[in-house]
């Protein structure tokens, strides 16, 4: 946690997170005006986690990880008797409460603001310091197994501006095109299952219902909406949530597995 506090990286995105959210918060939250529960101070603190997170999770914990092993730390630390799972899972715990800290600290200096520019309800910045903490968990999964496959800091690097590029600027372009090609019948079969396969949409499409902002997706997908909404899609977010956090990190203990010495 340490070395995670030293990252340039980490105190980069932590005032860039800050300033951002602050800014959004103050000067949207004036004139907010509101879109069936979905307002200006909604939408922007929404994309502003959804854009800036995944990169700043993936970017500090993908290299702290490939620092670690070119610089032969972490395979002085798999010759002491412990699992390689209680490390994947210590380097987890241990970069997560740095990530949730600037978390703290920007929606901290939001929440200042909020009260001053924004007559709206408090429990609105609590809802998405949460969703930021559940973006933040997925993705240093993906950069816990990044960091582990990676030959080197510059590798770890390219690998993780690549998986945030993707998930983040080209995923919907994907979607799009797969839903022209197939066709009308099979449109909204492909957005459903779309959803699942992107943290990032899963949070946003999911963060956007749990407001009861769900009918700015228009009518065309009112039966996903109602079906997202219900018991069944809920349980399907939450299991969603858990796969996208789980199985890097046991991929990631798998390879450390086969490799000890790495």
């Amino acid at each position: 946690m340490k070395l995670a506090f030293r990252s340039k990286w980490l105190l980069v995105f932590a005032g860039l997170f800050t300033l951002l959210a602050g800014i959004i918060i103050f000067f949207t939250g004036q004139a907010s005006g509101e879109f069936d529960g979905f307002t200006r101070s909604t939408a922007s603190l929404l994309n502003l986690s959804l854009f800036l997170l995944p990169l700043l999770t993936l970017l500090v914990g993908s290299l702290l990880i490939a620092g670690e092993k070119e610089d032969g730390r972490l395979g002085l630390l798999l010759t002491y008797p412990l699992s390689s799972m209680a490390v994947v899972v210590g380097k987890y715990i241990g970069l997560a409460i740095s990530l949730i800290f600037i978390l703290v600290l920007g929606y901290g200096v939001s929440a200042l603001l909020f009260f001053q520019a924004s007559g709206s309800d408090f429990s609105l910045l609590l809802v998405f310091f949460g969703i930021s903490v559940l973006l933040v968990l997925m993705f240093l999964s993906l950069a816990l197994f990044t960091g582990i496959i990676a030959a080197g800091r510059l590798q770890a690097l390219g690998i993780g501006l690549f998986l945030w590029a993707f998930f983040v600027l080209f995923y919907e372009f994907i979607i799009m095109a797969a839903t022209m090609i197939a066709g009308p019948t099979m449109v909204l079969p492909i957005l459903t299952v779309s959803v699942f396969l992107n943290p990032v949409e899963l949070i946003r499409v999911f963060t956007v219902l749990f407001l009861g902002s769900g009918t700015i997706f228009g009518p065309s997908v009112y039966d996903f909406t109602v079906w997202a909404e219900g018991s069944v899609g809920v349980a399907m977010f939450v299991i969603s949530c858990l796969i996208w956090t789980i199985i890097p990190l046991l991929l990631a203990n798998f390879l450390m597995n086969r490799g000890k010495t790495l």
